[in-house]
């Protein structure tokens, strides 16, 4: 998988799950882990869709991985 599947891979995930579950980066290196991708393009792939602001980081007694305003349409 490339660094823009990767991508849009992560961000189908935490899309399909707003509003139902709160994933943190260690849920989301984990769910690709259990694919074969190695932890360190996983971070580096969450970390390029938050500097493009496609996702946030929230914090709810824990850091969580969101939509970031930009995609939420605000």
């Amino acid at each position: 998988m490339d660094k823009e599947e990767l991508k849009k891979a992560i961000y189908q995930l935490i899309e399909q799950s707003a509003g139902k579950k709160k994933y943190k980066q260690a849920d989301v290196i984990k769910h690709f882990r259990q694919q074969g991708i190695p932890d360190a393009e996983t971070k580096a792939a969450i970390r390029e869709l938050i500097d493009a602001g496609d996702l946030i980081y929230t914090y709810f007694g824990g850091s969580y991985i969101e939509l970031g305003e930009k995609r939420k349409g605000a």
